[in-house]
C-alpha cells in the first residue's frame, strides 16, 4: 500500500530530522490550542470577517500596524503571493508599464500577466565569480525612471533569498521624486526592525507597500503573511478591492489565529526574542566561519555591489576547495546528518534559520560540518561529486519581443532545448526554490541563457518549464 501524505507527515514529525527551512515555527508548538479542528470555523457571529473586519480581526491588524510602524496592515492567508498580486494590481491599469527587479518572485510576473502590463527591468548588481546577486543600484534606478516617464510603479525584492538588502531609503526617495509608488517584497524580512542586529524594514525606510511572509522567518503557519501600506500614493480602497479578489472567500481562522498569536508573541517579547536569536546566530557564524574546507560563505561588505545590509539569519555553506558541489553538500547534510536545508545552488547550500531555532539545532549543524571536514582530510572525494565548471550564473538581459499577456495569443510548438537560440519562449522557465524566472514568456532565448539552463539540468537541478530537454516556443 502506498504511503499517504498524512502518514508521511506523521512519520516525519516523529523523526529526528532538524529543519533549516521554512516555516519559521520550526515545528514548535506556538499555537494555544492542540486540536485544530476545534477552532476551524467560518464567519460565524462574534468572529469578524477578513474581508470586512470590524472586530477581532481588525484589532489584530491594528496590532500589526503598530508593531511594524505602518499606516495600515492586512492579514494575508494566501501567502505573500496574494499580497504581491493585489499590490501590483492596485497601482496599475491594463497596458501600463511597471519597473520591476529582474530577480523578483514569479508572482510579480503573474501580476504583470493578469494586468496586461509592460515590464521594464531593474537588474541587481553582478558580483564577479559569485552565484549570488548584489543589491539594486539607486543610481541606475534613477536613470531608468528618467528615461521612461511612462513607468507607473517600482517593484523590487529586499532582502533576497540569500539575505542581500538594497538601500530602500535612497530608492524610495528617488521613486517618490517621480510621484509613483514603491512596492517592496520583503517576504524574507518579517523579523526585521525588532533588534539592531537585523536590518531595518522597508516599512520604516519609505516604501509605500511592503509584503512580508510571517511563515518564512517567524513562528507562524505556512501561508501566513502581512501587507503593510504607508502614505497616500496608493489608493487604500483600490488595494482592499484587490485583496478581496486575490484572497480566498473562505479564509482559514486557524491561519488567522496563527498570525494573531505570532503578533502577540512579538508584542510581548519581540525585542528579547530577537536579541537572543541574534546572539545564537553570532555564535554559530563565528564557529562555522573558522571551519574548513566546508565553511560559511561570506557575502561582500556593505556598500559594495549596491548592498546596503545583509540579513544574518541566512547561513550559506560551501566548500572552500570547490571539491564538492552544493547539491552533494545538501545531500550529505540530509542523508548522513538528518539536517534538512532550504535549497542548494551550484556551489552552496542555504540553511534558513529563525528565532525558533534551538541551540541544540545549531550545535547539530556545527557538529555535522566539523565531522565532514574531518572525513574530507581522510578520504579522496570522487570526481563525480566535485563541482563541475559552471558558467557565470547571473541575470542575463534577454530581448523582449512580446509582453507576457501578448504571448498567450500565439500558437506554440515544442522544440529541443539546444535549438532554442533566438526563439521566443512561451513559458516561464525557473528553478524552484526560489521561483525567480530565468526566462519570461515573450523573451528570446540567448546562447548564454541556454548554456545556463543546460548546466542546471545536467547537474541535478529541477528546471521547471523544460520537459524532456524540450521547450515551448511561440510561432509568430
Amino acid at each position: 500500500m502506498k504511503k499517504t501524505l498524512t502518514k508521511a507527515l506523521i512519520d516525519y514529525s516523529q523523526s529526528d530530522y532538524y529543519p533549516f527551512h521554512m516555516p519559521g515555527h520550526k515545528r514548535s508548538h506556538t499555537l494555544p490550542f492542540p486540536n485544530a479542528l476545534s477552532v476551524d470555523i467560518t464567519e460565524i457571529d462574534g468572529f469578524d470577517n477578513l474581508h470586512h473586519p470590524k472586530g477581532l480581526i481588525k484589532t489584530g491588524m491594528e496590532t500589526a500596524s503598530r508593531l511594524y510602524h505602518a499606516d495600515y496592515s492586512y492579514f494575508l492567508v494566501n501567502g505573500s503571493t496574494c499580497g504581491i498580486l493585489s499590490s501590483i494590481s492596485a497601482v496599475t491599469h491594463p497596458n501600463d508599464t511597471i519597473l520591476i527587479a529582474r530577480n523578483s518572485h514569479k508572482s510579480a510576473y503573474h501580476a504583470a500577466y493578469l494586468n496586461q502590463l509592460h515590464l521594464h527591468y531593474l537588474y541587481p548588481e553582478s558580483i564577479p565569480n559569485c552565484e549570488i546577486s548584489g543589491g539594486i543600484s539607486p543610481e541606475k534606478l534613477k536613470k531608468q525612471l528618467t528615461a521612461s516617464p511612462e513607468i507607473k510603479a517600482v517593484f523590487l525584492t529586499s532582502p533576497t533569498y540569500e539575505g542581500v538588502v538594497s538601500d530602500i531609503s535612497a530608492i524610495a526617495k528617488i521613486v517618490h521624486n517621480f510621484h509613483i509608488p514603491l512596492i517592496v517584497d520583503e517576504a524574507h524580512g518579517a523579523h526585521f526592525g525588532f533588534c539592531d542586529a537585523f536590518p531595518q524594514s522597508a516599512i520604516t525606510q519609505g516604501a509605500d507597500i511592503v509584503i512580508q511572509s510571517l511563515h518564512k522567518t517567524l513562528p507562524a503557519l505556512t501561508q501566513t503573511a502581512l501587507l503593510h501600506q504607508n502614505g497616500s500614493l496608493v489608493s487604500k480602497a483600490r488595494l482592499e478591492k484587490f485583496l478581496s479578489i486575490y484572497q480566498t472567500s473562505s479564509p482559514s481562522y486557524l491561519l488567522m489565529a496563527s498570525i494573531d498569536t505570532c503578533l502577540s508573541i512579538l508584542d510581548a517579547k519581540g525585542t528579547k526574542i530577537m536579541q537572543d536569536y541574534a546572539e545564537k546566530l553570532e555564535n554559530i557564524q563565528k564557529e562555522l566561519s573558522i571551519c574548513s574546507p566546508i565553511s560559511l560563505k561570506i557575502l561582500p561588505k556593505k556598500k559594495e555591489y549596491a548592498i546596503s545590509d545583509i540579513d544574518p539569519s541566512k547561513l550559506l555553506l560551501f566548500d572552500k576547495n570547490k571539491s564538492i558541489s552544493g547539491k552533494t553538500l545538501y545531500q550529505k547534510l540530509l542523508q548522513s546528518y538528518h539536517l534538512q536545508c532550504e535549497m542548494y545552488m551550484g556551489s552552496y547550500v542555504l540553511a534558513l534559520t529563525s528565532c525558533m531555532d534551538t541551540s541544540e539545532g545549531f550545535l547539530k549543524l556545527l557538529s555535522a560540518v566539523k565531522e565532514m571536514n574531518l572525513k574530507s582530510t581522510q578520504t579522496t572525494i570522487p570526481s563525480a561529486n566535485k563541482i563541475p565548471p559552471l558558467p557565470q550564473l547571473q541575470q542575463f538581459k534577454l530581448k523582449t519581443i512580446l509582453s507576457i499577456a501578448e504571448s498567450e495569443h500565439y500558437p506554440t510548438r515544442s522544440i529541443p532545448l539546444t535549438d532554442g537560440q533566438n526563439k521566443i519562449s512561451a513559458d516561464f522557465i525557473y528553478l524552484y526554490p526560489p521561483g525567480i524566472p530565468l526566462v519570461v514568456p515573450g523573451e528570446c532565448f540567448s546562447d548564454k541563457i541556454l548554456e545556463q539552463i543546460l548546466w542546471y539540468q545536467n547537474h541535478g537541478f529541477e528546471v521547471l518549464g523544460v520537459q524532456n530537454q524540450k521547450i515551448n516556443i511561440i510561432n509568430l
